[in-house]
This record gives structure tokens, C-alpha cells and sequence, in this order.
């Protein structure tokens, strides 16, 4: 029923259909990147709001949960709402959770503002996961559908770093306020609102009841479940690191370059995350299982680097480690997404992207949790420790999982491996 509605609602003649096409996965595409470029803001921000309002790295750290747990309770009770309401009109919400949270930004004044800004982040991006993902791979040029699947890999990526670095450069230049910053970020999500009330419509209003989708369940079709495993394990662990930065990129640049500010916190993390999104779009051409092999064997040694060198403080070890663990991420993440949508329909794409996306904000959040809760008087030796543990293990799951399944695949799984 979905493909048919597809179908009919591009069926129109073929230059216009194409135009609508385009404009549509730019659509899904832009409002993607805007809702991870705009949650971005806050991450170099930690570093003008920890001196501000004097948090602490407990603190800190909760405003990184906060925002998972935002994500979290989005993709567990709304990942297929899209299913039930249209693409659209989902997207359209994820962006007035964006315009809510910059604005709690533009007049914080405690760290209540902060985690419940985060909060309202964590729900602007995980309904940006489930529905403008949905969305991009949609409406991906039918001749070069590879670019869906690597604009759903790369788009947050993008958003993050472009976020990131434009925020460092307005605060630490003077060029905006914090306030007119965010004020200028609501402006951005209100075009993405404009835009996607004149694009098309994938998803047929009513494919799936509410009763459907609202009960929560992880909507994973049976042949993809091994793999599936492999994929979320991945995203756990690569996750788990990834997440860690964002509330710690400004502690990083104290701890080696001896100073912090947004402007140093910013470019701390786009150490990782520009390697990350460029590395998203380049492996979409690949074989997606041979390069989970060799991309999550590049995070295990790049980010080994990276906590070593932190408490050596080496400097251009450091950043060298940053940048080949950022680039495995990105590799994972759209090597894994890849063999997961490769034959998914219409209807399992939204609940798959989400299931995967699910797990990785539960599981990614344990680190940051447990710095937060359970280790408020643990040095970054002690962390950096934990973190060894964290990375070996999931090297270990994903290589022995995979190899398993390739010496047993089923149908659909050998179609993978081939």
C-alpha cells in the first residue's frame, strides 16, 4: 500500500516528478542536518555554560543523558508514528521540539534550563532519526539510491559539525551573542517547517494504526535479526565514545592543549566529527560487511589513541587518534546501516532505523551515566580505563558475531556477504 502511495504521489510527468523528487530528499535531507546542526550548539556551548553557571562534570554529564533520554523515550514510544501520520508531519515536529529547546538556551540561567533544553534536543533528534531518515531514503534518486542510505549515515554527522564550528566561531568572535545564536537557530528550523509543508508525501496517512504504533516494540524484520545484533552492538560501543565528547570536548582541550573555550572545545570535537560524517559518504560505495571488519578494527586502535595520549598529553598524538577514530565511526556507522536497509521495504524502514538508533542512545548513555552517577570522583585515568574495557569488548562482539554468522548465513544474510 505504501509503495503504491509512493508511486501514485510522484506519478506525475517525469520532469516534474523528478523536481519534486529532488526537492524533496533536499527537504528531508536539510531538516535532517538541521536538527543535529542545531542540537550541535550546545556542545562547544558547555564550555561557556560550565564556566557560567559553574557546572560541575557530574552535571555535565547529565546534560548528555538528558539528551539521550529524550532520544530514547522518542524512538521507544513514537519511531512509527511516521507510519501512522505521514512522513511530514513528524519531521514537523521534531522541529518544534528544536525551536523549544533553543529558545530554553537563549535565556538559561541554571543547569535545570540546560538539561531540560537537552531534553527537548534528545526529542527533536529522535524523531529527526525516525521520520527525516525515513524520509532521505524515500526519496533518494531512484538512480542512485546508495546516496540514501549514505545521506541517512552522514546527515547527522554533517549537521554536528557545521553546528560545532559555526558556534565556535560566532561566540568566540563576538559575531552573536548566546542568545541571538539560538534565536538564529529557531530562525533555521522555522525554514525547515516552510520547506517541508511544500514537499511530497511518502507515507500514506494510516499505513499502520495507532495501536500499532503506539505500543512500544522493536520492529525487526526475522531475517535480519543476527545482524541486526552485530549492527547495534556497533553503534553501541562506537556511540558510547562519540557521546562522551559531546559534553567532554571542552575538559579535552584543558587536559591537552592547556586551555579551554567554546572556540577550542569546538574544534576538539570537530576533530572527531568531521572525519565522521566525510568517512559516512565515502564507504557508501563499499562492501558493507568488509568494511565493518576493517572500520571497527580502526576504532579499537584510534581510540585506544585517544585515551592514552589524553593522560599523555600529547598533542599531535592526541589529535591524530581523535581524527582516525572519528573516521572509523563514520565508516561503521554507514557500513552497518547499508547491510541492514539493503533490502528493506517502504514500511520496515522507519521501525529498523529506529530499533538500531534505540539501542544505540540506551546503550551509548551507560558511559556517560556511569561518569555522571557512579564515578563523580574518578579521574580521566580512571575513565580512560573504563573506556579501554568498553572499546575491547566491542571489537570483540562485532568481529566473533560476524564471523560466526558467515561460516552459517542464511538467504538474506549470504546476499551480505556476497
Amino acid at each position: 500500500m505504501a509503495i503504491e502511495f509512493e508511486k501514485q504521489s510522484l506519478a506525475r510527468p517525469e520532469g516534474e516528478a523528478i523536481k519534486r523528487r529532488a526537492f524533496s530528499f533536499f527537504t528531508a535531507a536539510f531538516c535532517l542536518i538541521c536538527c543535529f546542526a542545531t542540537s550541535a550548539t550546545s556542545i562547544p556551548m558547555m564550555a561557556y555554560w560550565t564556566e557560567a553557571l559553574g557546572l560541575t562534570s557530574a552535571e555535565t554529564a547529565m546534560t548528555v543523558v538528558n539528551y539521550f533520554g529524550g532520544c530514547v523515550l522518542t524512538l521507544l514510544l513514537f519511531a512509527r508514528f511516521s507510519n501512522l501520520l505521514g512522513r511530514k508531519p513528524v519531521v514537523i515536529m521534531a522541529l518544534i521540539c528544536g525551536i523549544g529547546a533553543c529558545y530554553l538556551f537563549s535565556t538559561a540561567l541554571t543547569a535545570s534550563d540546560i538539561n531540560l533544553g537537552r531534553f527537548l534536543q534528545g526529542l527533536c533528534c529522535g524523531l529527526a532519526t525516525s521520520a527525516s531518515m525515513a524520509w532521505v531514503v524515500d526519496t533518494a534518486p531512484r538512480e542512485k539510491a546508495w546516496l540514501g542510505t549514505a545521506m541517512t549515515a552522514a546527515g547527522p554527522n554533517i549537521g554536528l559539525s557545521l553546528g560545532t564550528l559555526l558556534t565556535g566561531l560566532i561566540i568566540e568572535y563576538d559575531v552573536l551573542n548566546p542568545a541571538h545564536l539560538f534565536e538564529a537557530c529557531i530562525g533555521l528550523l522555522l525554514i525547515g517547517i516552510v520547506c517541508s509543508v511544500f514537499s511530497t508525501e511518502t507515507m500514506r496517512f494510516g499505513t499502520e494504526s495507532l495501536g500499532q504504533v503506539i505500543i512500544p516494540k522493536i520492529a525487526l524484520p526475522a531475517r535480519l535479526v543476527r545482524l541486526f545484533f552485530v549492527g547495534v552492538s556497533a553503534y553501541i560501543g562506537t556511540w558510547g565514545v562519540s557521546s562522551f565528547f559531546q559534553g567532554f570536548s571542552g575538559q579535552f582541550a584543558l587536559i591537552v592543549f592547556g586551555q579551554s573555550s567554546v572556540l577550542l572545545a569546538a574544534i576538539t570535537y570537530l576533530l572527531l566529527i568531521i572525519p565522521i560524517a566525510v568517512c559516512s559518504l565515502l564507504s557508501g560505495r563499499f562492501n558493507p560487511i568488509k568494511t565493518t571488519f576493517v572500520m571497527i578494527t580502526a576504532f579499537l586502535v584510534g581510540t585506544a589513541g585517544v585515551f592514552i595520549n589524553l593522560n599523555l598529553q600529547n598533542q599531535w598524538l592526541f589529535i591524530a587518534s581523535v581524527v582516525v577514530a572519528g573516521a572509523a565511526m563514520g565508516g561503521t556507522w554507514c557500513a552497518v546501516l547499508k547491510f541492514l536497509l539493503m533490502d528493506a521495504t517502504l514500511k520496515e524502514r522507519a521501525g529498523l532505523i529506529s530499533a538500531l538508533y534505540l539501542g544505540a542512545y540506551v546503550g551509548s548513555s551507560i558511559p556517560n551515566f556511569s561518569v555522571g552517577q557512579l564515578a563523580k570522583n574518578a579521574t580521566m585515568a580512571d575513565i580512560s580505563c573504563g573506556f579501554g574495557v568498553w572499546i575491547t569488548i566491542t571489537w570483540v562482539i562485532v568481529v566473533l558475531a560476524l564471523l560466526f554468522i558467515r561460516k552459517a548465513p542464511s538467504e538474506a544474510e549470504a546476499k551480505r556477504f556476497n
